[in-house]
């Protein structure tokens, strides 16, 4: 999932997320040769001859003796007669030619993305998937009041996109729940929300959500699960960082408060109040507690690899046996990801 905010999306974990240049300088080496004229050096052999051996014939071999360059002048580079009027790009031509390659060259790598656990239990989260975020679940449970051995276990599975962009105008978050694995596409159920963040300032974010479990869905002859109530919901999730500059763990807290109908109401009453709370213990380990409009949740969710998308949950259900099913324990797995290009 991009890192766009501080929000992890969470449906299956409710979050978004929060680089060093080094330049190593080109040592350059410019080189001055001092040039001591030819001239000199006759100058001296002149003066040393004897007066009387000075003829006419000698000063004209002299004079046409070839001049000979010093070792000097034979070895220097054709650096030294820059004027002022020198062409540029001759000039920058030859410090180019001076540069002399570093003897370490150092490879800047920019440090793998980490993922945080989740921080939702008992309700849904107002933070959602947006464009191009998806995600993969698959949970199992006990059978709760319905059954007590083994074979009453049963799992699902769960897969969603996201549409939009919460922070400039909405996103949109599509799911499909698959409700059994031992009779694995026998009944399933759709559900949406709409999500946006109103408030991001600091370490502070501030988002809300409409959802509608449930607003379609299907069931085979095969399938013995019960139809399940649409459900139409109002969430408001806050998450803030208690220890924005801890290195370690900056310490992320959520807070969700809601009212929705179908699964968060209990008996006959049309509407239900839900809420929740998660802290980050430990950059892998989460835990939170929360009343999903029935009972008491509690939870815990942990990443096994920093820089892998992939949670574990552990939650306990309806610990307060308010509902039909009653207590129930699960376990999940969810894998999110974004498949645009980066």
């Amino acid at each position: 999932m991009k890192k766009h905010s501080l929000i992890l999306i969470n449906h299956y974990k409710s979050f978004c997320y929060l680089g060093l240049l080094l330049t190593l300088p080109s040592l350059l080496i410019t080189t001055t040769i001092s040039v001591n004229s030819a001239s000199a050096a006759d100058d001296i052999v002149t003066e040393n001859q004897p007066s009387e051996l000075i003829t006419d014939k000698v000063v004209t071999a002299a004079k046409l003796e070839p001049k000979v360059e010093s070792i000097s002048e034979q070895q220097q580079p054709q650096l030294i007669a820059q004027t002022a009027d020198s062409n540029p790009d001759d000039i920058n031509k030859i410090r180019q030619e001076l540069l002399v390659e570093p003897l370490i060259k150092l490879k800047i790598v920019a440090p793998k993305q980490t993922y945080p656990p989740g921080l939702s239990f008992a309700a849904p989260s107002a933070f959602g998937a947006n464009m191009g975020d998806a995600f993969v679940g698959a949970s199992a449970a006990t059978a709760g009041n319905r059954g007590n051995s083994i074979n009453d276990i049963d799992g699902s599975t769960s897969v969603g996109f996201g549409l939009g962009n919460s922070q400039k105008l909405v996103g949109l978050e599509l799911s499909f729940n698959n409700g059994s694995i031992k009779k694995f596409g026998s009944n399933g159920t759709f559900d949406l929300k709409a999500h946006r963040i109103v408030y991001a300032k600091g370490t502070n974010q501030v988002g809300v959500a409409a959802g509608w479990k449930a607003f379609a869905q299907y069931q085979t002859k095969d399938s013995n699960e019960e139809i399940r109530p649409s459900s139409v919901y109002g969430v408001v999730t806050s998450y803030s960082l208690l220890k924005p500059n801890d290195a370690v763990n900056k310490m992320p807290v959520s807070f969700s408060l809601g009212v929705g109908g179908g699964d968060f109401r209990q008996g006959n009453a049309s509407t239900g109040v839900f809420a929740g709370a998660g802290v980050q213990v430990h950059p892998q380990v989460g835990v939170g507690f929360g009343w999903s409009g029935v009972g008491l949740n509690l939870g815990a969710s942990f990443v096994p690899v920093p820089t892998l998308p992939l949670t574990i949950t552990l939650q306990g259900a309806d610990l307060t046996d308010n509902s039909v099913g009653g207590t129930t324990f699960a376990l999940s797995i969810g894998y999110g990801f974004n498949f645009l290009p980066k």
